[in-house]
């Protein structure tokens, strides 16, 4: 059976993540076999590049499905006409029969938006933190020391499940928008990521920046892997994945089009 990858894009608003889930609630995944299955008027199993927690979004997301045959001509189009909202199809090519969504991805990027002032037109796509003394340096001066291969056991939800909580980090940027100065965005780039590492590490840096945690007590939660008080997660909406690459499917990351243009990267 020919194996495809197809890329997505979707606002996770409304469904409860992306993994299939019991008890009939929409998850991104399940509304994609839906569809799938309906088209090729068979089961179609889809996999995934990895989890997103419910609320949050992607701009360039992977999963990998087989089917009987060739697929139809405009393809793009039919699929498109029949997802549901908040789900497109960008692109379907095929691989290597052996060829994985998950395991064979080499990069993941994630952006993490915040911002201090409210706005209607941001409350799905970026989160609204009380920031009335947060100083952005500060933050920004942490970031080094986060790059490079750690244990973040301190920043997983459940370091258990994993095999390993060793990541290779590659980048942590922040960045504000040159147009206000109250929007913010948080990247990160690894070769991979911990359930809720990423909600976990933006909390703590942004806490970092308005003085309700040292550099010194984050810096010692990694070394040691053990923290005093219970993590917090940011909020879900701001999160988005945004980028990931394979030896096969190289993109650059995708910022969704509310978010494009107008940053500038603070240094640390």
């Amino acid at each position: 059976m020919p194996n495809h990858y197809l890329q997505l894009s979707y606002d996770g608003t409304n469904y409860q993540g992306y993994q299939w889930q019991p008890g009939g609630l929409i998850t991104v995944q399940s509304a994609i076999e839906d569809t799938l299955s309906r088209i090729h008027r068979a089961k179609v199993t889809f996999n995934g590049c990895g989890r997103t927690d419910a609320g949050v979004h992607a701009t360039q997301y992977y999963g990998h499905f087989r089917t009987e045959g060739a697929l139809p001509d405009r393809y793009l189009f039919i699929l498109n006409k029949q997802l549901p909202k908040g789900i497109a199809a960008h692109d379907c090519f095929p691989v290597p029969e052996k060829a994985h969504a998950r395991f064979d991805a080499t990069e993941r990027t994630y952006d993490y938006f915040f911002h201090a002032w409210p706005d209607a037109f941001l409350e799905r796509f970026s989160s609204l933190h009380d920031l009335p003394n947060f100083a952005p340096a500060l933050s920004a001066q942490l970031l080094p020391h986060l790059v490079g291969e750690h244990d973040f056991y301190a920043f997983c939800k459940t370091p258990e499940k994993h095999n390993t909580t060793v990541c290779r980090v590659t980048n942590i940027q922040l960045f504000t928008d040159e147009a206000t100065g109250t929007r913010y965005r948080l990247r990160f780039v690894a070769n991979r990521f911990l359930r809720g590492m990423i909600r976990i590490l933006a909390s703590d840096i942004i806490a970092v920046g308005t003085g309700q945690t040292t550099t010194a007590e984050l810096l010692d939660w990694l070394k040691t892997g053990e923290r005093e008080e219970r993590f917090k997660r940011a909020p879900p909406e701001g999160l988005f994945l945004t980028g990931v690459r394979y030896p096969y499917a190289n993109l650059d990351p995708a910022l969704p089009q509310v978010h494009s243009g107008g940053w500038k990267a603070l240094g640390g």
